[in-house]
């Protein structure tokens, strides 16, 4: 099992984003780094592969939770002191910063903290660098130690492309497994001269290399549905960016127009008429050719309505805004939850009610703290009689017993104004409130309060 934990509001968050651009330009010098599926297809074109040679590609075991922490820090330190790129921290300030990323490793499952004591992190955005300087490293080092010839090895993270002599694949395999224990390679031989990678399927036919689009077995034709409730222009990108898949990946004419025919049958079997797939089919352009289109000035995210967002769309147009459109619901949101729920009476920022064991008297309180902790305040109080406090007060005068107990929380908020607010509003819902302020005060009128959430737990009360 694999622990993948958002980092995302943690505190080394964006410690980590900040080391990211600091390391990212320590690898882009690779020669044997891929970005893309276009880099594979330029840097196959003019390969010469022996007839005795078959196509392998090499596949790390779970690299990111693979990786000791150790030599990841000696890696980054080896590419910093060979990179002449400049720098705007000293190489042992961003090791120890670093450290610090990779060592906070701490999450929480079903109420237990836990942490990770090998590997890097997977939600951590720096993993993503300190794996490919890893990877480089590796693969330097085997491929300047091995005996074998390797006419090209190509690498798109940890998945590897190259091509070995038929009867040395087995003493290669061995040698990458050896140089580091904890990170250990797969392989996958060609098959009838053909061998998947990224979405290309590979052939080797006399001595070159040819390319056409690559589906896994379980690959389906579904695609986003005309029908569906998304933007216009999403689905404009859907048949845009598969066209345009098969113009760079297909290397014949037949074999383009193999691929064309599939996804026409593809796009009409998703309910799109042939106007749309014709006005969306991708169009290669000439790097003579000149782009008219302003550039936009500023884009504006707004929440996708059907038939109301692309009017908002064309409105701006004219003035250079770009409209981004986002889901108002999505499925992540209905049906994970990535993060443990607070308990109730832990969550900070709460307006709460204590009822009286013995009469109807209730009190309404807020507090930018956790209830837990609010509570035993009133208790404390109420032993001491307090009189500046209500309930040690109502205490007092009538020596009811407080039901500690049954204390609930009605809502939450981390503004200090809408708690206030929401205090007065739930303390005018009760028959006899011990709060010696029941209205809401002038001071807080006019700041915005969330109606819905009044409403909701008005009707709890």
């Amino acid at each position: 099992m694999r622990p993948i934990v958002s980092f995302c509001g943690s505190p080394t968050y964006q410690l980590s984003k900040y080391l990211t651009t600091i390391l990212q330009p320590l690898t882009d010098k690779s020669r044997h780094k891929l970005q893309s599926t276009e880099d594979f297809i330029n840097a196959t074109k003019t390969v010469q592969i022996p007839d005795d040679y078959k196509l392998v590609s090499f596949d790390v075991k779970s690299l990111f939770t693979s990786i000791p922490l150790q030599l990841a820090l000696q890696c980054t330190e080896t590419a910093i002191r060979k990179s002449t790129e400049p720098l705007p921290l000293p190489t042992d300030d961003i090791m120890d910063l670093l450290n610090i990323c990779l060592t906070s490793t701490y999450f929480q499952y079903n109420g237990k903290h836990y942490k990770q004591l090998h590997g890097t992190a997977m939600g951590s955005p720096v993993s993503v660098v300190i794996a490919e300087i890893v990877m480089q490293n590796i693969e330097e080092r085997a491929l300047s130690t091995c005996r074998q010839t390797i006419p090209l090895w190509l690498r798109y993270v940890d998945d590897t492309f190259t091509a070995v002599r038929h009867d040395e694949i087995d003493a290669f395999h061995n040698h990458l497994n050896e140089q580091n224990t904890d990170i250990q390679f797969t392989r996958e031989v060609e098959e009838n001269g053909k061998l998947p990678f990224l979405d290309c399927l590979v052939s080797h036919n006399d001595n070159s290399l040819r390319t056409t689009v690559y589906r896994k077995p379980t690959h389906t034709d579904r695609l986003l549905d005309e029908s569906s409730y998304n933007p216009t222009s999403h689905k404009a990108t859907t048949i845009r960016t598969l066209t345009r898949r098969a113009q760079l990946v297909c290397d014949s004419t037949d074999s383009l127009s193999d691929e064309n025919k599939y996804l026409h049958r593809v796009f009409t079997k998703n309910n799109y008429n042939n106007d749309f797939i014709r006005r969306n089919t991708h169009r290669p352009t000439t790097t003579t050719e000149t782009n008219d289109t302003a550039t936009p000035t500023t884009t504006a995210t707004i929440p996708y309505i059907k038939g109301m967002s692309e009017n908002i769309s064309r409105i701006l147009l004219p003035f250079n805004i770009r409209v981004a459109h986002k889901p108002i619901t999505t499925l992540r949101q209905l049906l994970t939850n990535v993060k443990d729920k607070d308990e109730p009476r832990n969550r900070q920022g709460t307006i709460y009610k204590i009822n009286c064991s013995d009469c109807q008297a209730s009190y309404i309180g807020e507090t930018g703290r956790n209830l837990t902790t609010r509570l035993t305040e009133h208790r404390r109080a109420t032993r001491k009689g307090d009189v500046s406090n209500h309930i040690a007060e109502h205490h007092r005068l009538t020596n009811h017993n407080i039901d500690w107990d049954s204390a609930q929380c009605l809502t939450y908020s981390t503004d200090y104004f809408q708690r206030l607010t929401l205090e007065s509003w739930f303390t005018n819902l009760e028959q006899t409130p011990l709060n010696r302020c029941q209205q809401v005060c002038k001071i807080l009128e006019g700041r915005c309060v969330d109606r819905s959430v009044v409403a909701r737990f008005e009707k709890r009360l």
